[in-house]
């Protein structure tokens, strides 16, 4: 079995890595065949020098070029979700997918948007959505979508304050 990574590569610096280790690989053939270990001038003009600012900068603003690998869902804790959604559904209950990014309407009757973090049976049998407001990162909030007034959203651009602005999808709404 191969070992399992301790994080998964992704975003825009993947396939900069890539493209380095391929001028590597073409070096090492030039350099063994005992050709120059110049590059080609085509592939020279290909090759970009940017400032470690610029690097610094440009990772600030998208993030980081890796996300820690999600565990797998052991046969039990699936066959459980399964009951359990399946349990939901006969009952007409609102299912929404981990990791779906939705907005509540609040108390003061703004839109709050979060991130569907699980969901689980409740003590009376009524699904029950583990929430994550944005901005407010390890904090759990539950809720029972049914009873409340919510939609599926998408993320919006970031805007020069930092703020996560989120819009409607399709204006899907519970009953509640």
């Amino acid at each position: 079995m191969a070992p399992q990574a301790a994080c998964v590569h992704e975003g825009g610096g993947v396939e900069r890595r890539a493209a380095h280790h391929e001028r590597e690989r073409q070096r090492r053939q030039r350099e063994a065949a005992g050709g120059t270990t110049e590059p080609a001038a085509e592939e020279a003009m290909d090759v970009e020098a940017v400032s470690a600012a610029d690097v610094l900068a440009g990772v600030e603003e998208s993030g980081p070029n890796y996300a820690l690998p999600t565990a797998r869902e052991g046969q039990r804790e699936r066959r459980e979700r399964l009951r359990v959604d399946e349990t939901a559904k006969q009952a007409g209950h609102t299912i929404v997918e981990t990791g779906t990014h939705v907005e509540i309407l609040g108390e003061q009757g703004l839109w709050w948007p979060a991130t569907i973090a699980g969901r689980e049976e409740d003590v009376d049998g009524r699904l029950v959505h583990e929430v994550e407001y944005d901005g407010h990162q390890g904090e759990q909030y539950w809720h029972m979508l049914d009873d409340e007034q919510w939609r599926r959203a998408t993320a919006m651009p970031t805007p020069a304050d930092g703020t996560n602005v989120a819009a409607s999808t399709e204006g899907e709404e519970s009953g509640g």
